[in-house]
């Protein structure tokens, strides 16, 4: 639970647009992460990259669970702690998830980035399609509104 808090707390300082604001405590992170492991049970996968036993990375995928779209899930929380970004540790959690979406029948992911340098050629790279982008749609940890762009990935 802590390198989970850690992540976020991580992503908040970089003020990249997750969630949370800069005046989050470490109270609201361990509340998402716990409420968000009770889903794993259920609906959702949780996914995390290690080092040294350390959690550096993670994302969740969360399948939709109303009758006419169980075909897909949401793509969220693509996390990776700013000591290691760049070194594939993004790229290893994409392909794990979308495996696994893939194999529990999953035909449709779906996701929204407000973060430049995956916007920026990341996602395309791996395979998603951009669908659009809402002006000022969410807000970085320090208050600044920001865009966000769309993307969906189909699954074989």
């Amino acid at each position: 639970m802590k390198s989970l808090v850690q992540l976020l707390k991580d992503a908040v300082a970089k003020n990249y647009s997750v969630g949370f604001m800069k005046d989050s405590t470490e109270a609201d992170f361990e509340k998402f992460w716990i409420d968000e492991i009770s889903l794993c049970e259920s609906e959702n996968g949780l996914f995390v990259a290690t080092v040294d036993k350390k959690v550096v990375g993670c994302v969740i995928i969360t399948r939709e669970l109303r009758a006419n779209g169980k075909h897909r899930a949401e793509f969220r929380k693509l996390l990776v702690h700013s000591t290691v970004q760049k070194m594939g540790v993004g790229a290893a959690l994409e392909k794990a998830a979308t495996n696994y979406a893939s194999e529990i029948g999953l035909k449709l992911l779906y996701l929204d980035s407000a973060t430049t340098f995956l916007v920026e050629g990341v996602y395309e790279k791996w395979g998603w399609k951009k669908s659009g982008q809402i002006p000022k749609f969410a807000q970085n940890p320090d208050g600044s509104l920001v865009s966000t762009w769309f993307f969906y990935k189909l699954l074989d």
